[in-house]
């Protein structure tokens, strides 16, 4: 079979032509001369898996073709973004080690570099942009440097707006009355889990903390306002359990 390669070309293309339309990527057929083997390459896109599911069905001659995905920089970047807000970024071990971790979990990810949401999709581009250099005829984001800014400086920085959000606003763009409090009046713990995972405090201790304020400003006093119904259920939850708690340990 091996010495028929190169004139199975025509058909490795056409099934490249069909996988591409199936899967709206573009997958390019490579002959290797010394492996004398036909590859599909691929960027993003479909997982590995499903593009060797799709081979086999194709038959025992498509089944001996090999399929390859590469990730580009921009579902790297997303990768981290998120695995940083999830807690399991962790700079101690290299860019090496920590591109080897963003492989290994977008392994079984289709379309790896797609947003989930106009927040994400912001915060990744701002994000790219600050890992541009300026020079260059094409400047490209270095992934590395995406890697070293959130890890110095967390990912709140990279939130498309700082304003609380209103009966106009885009509700994932503009920041909720939780949020809004913690990136203002957050500090110590409370500050670090926001600024590297926006990780929002308490709800009673934000709204503690702009009531403490001598001069909110008119957006905080509406965020607090906006939860004090959250916070009237949950102490009025907590008086309940307590006194279901207390109201056993009385003899009947």
């Amino acid at each position: 079979m091996a010495t028929h390669q190169p004139q199975r070309g025509p058909r490795v293309r056409r099934l490249a032509d069909r996988l591409t339309a199936r899967y709206r990527t573009p997958i390019e057929p490579q002959y290797d001369q010394g492996r004398r083997s036909w590859t599909l390459r691929w960027y993003d896109g479909p997982t590995v898996g499903t593009v060797r599911t799709a081979l086999e069905r194709s038959g025992p001659d498509a089944a001996q073709v090999l399929a390859r995905r590469d990730l580009t920089t921009r579902a790297l970047v997303l990768a981290a973004l998120r695995e940083t807000r999830a807690g399991a970024m962790h700079r101690s071990v290299g860019s090496w080690g920590q591109r080897y971790h963003l492989e290994q979990v977008l392994a079984d990810q289709a379309y790896p570099d797609r947003p989930n949401s106009p927040r994400e999709a912001a915060m990744l581009e701002r994000l790219l942009q600050a890992a541009t250099a300026d020079s260059g005829r094409r400047p490209v984001p270095d992934e590395n440097r995406a890697f070293d800014l959130i890890a110095r400086d967390g990912i709140a920085w990279l939130l498309p707006s700082e304003h609380l959000a209103g009966p106009g606003d885009h509700e994932s763009l503009a920041l909720q009355p939780l949020e809004y409090l913690t990136a203002r009046y957050a500090t110590g713990v409370h500050r670090t889990a926001w600024e590297t995972a926006l990780v929002t405090m308490p709800v009673r201790t934000a709204v503690a903390a702009a009531q403490a304020d001598p001069a909110p400003t008119p957006e905080a006093a509406r965020a607090a306002l906006g939860l004090l119904p959250t916070l009237r259920a949950q102490l009025a939850g907590e008086i309940d359990r307590a006194q279901e708690q207390l109201s056993r340990a009385i003899p009947s």
